[in-house]
């Protein structure tokens, strides 16, 4: 699949998301301590979750349901995170199957609906390349979901 060049970090940065969450999937209740994500991880995905929201939100005002998910979603995981901070094992299963899932979402859902908003002066990317100070590029990378 093609992502357009404004999307490209966040989908990079989705990767190690996916690959931690499938290796809690797959562990045995035992298993969990050792996959405990580290306090630089949960807040490296925290500063991945708060740059999402700044540059969404206002294309995520025309994409009411999506938007409403997007920040369940983030609600959601930061709550686990903050019990992963914490030490608290139990809640990496949930925190693993959510994760997979959310990051589904935005590749397969949310950044196709963004991608699609790119005609016009209020365009999602127009907004955000202006707001960047960049003008618009022409090429999109292929990234693996």
């Amino acid at each position: 699949m093609k992502r357009s060049p404004e999307l490209i970090h966040f989908s990079r940065e989705h990767h190690p998301a996916l690959v931690l969450a499938k290796r809690i999937q797959r562990a045995q209740d035992g298993d969990l301590d050792a996959l405990l994500p580290s306090a630089a991880f949960l807040d490296e995905l925290e500063r991945h979750f708060a740059a999402e929201e700044a540059q969404f939100a206002l294309q995520l005002g025309g994409l009411a349901q999506l938007a409403s998910r997007f920040n369940a979603e983030h609600a959601s995981l930061r709550a686990l995170m903050h019990k992963l901070h914490a030490g608290d094992v139990t809640a990496l299963p949930e925190f693993g199957l959510l994760l997979e899932a959310h990051v589904r979402f935005e590749e397969r859902e949310l950044f196709p609906a963004l991608e699609a908003d790119v005609d016009g002066e209020t365009g999602f990317f127009n907004s955000l390349l202006n707001r960047q100070g960049k003008s618009p590029g022409s090429a999109g990378v292929a990234v693996e979901v």
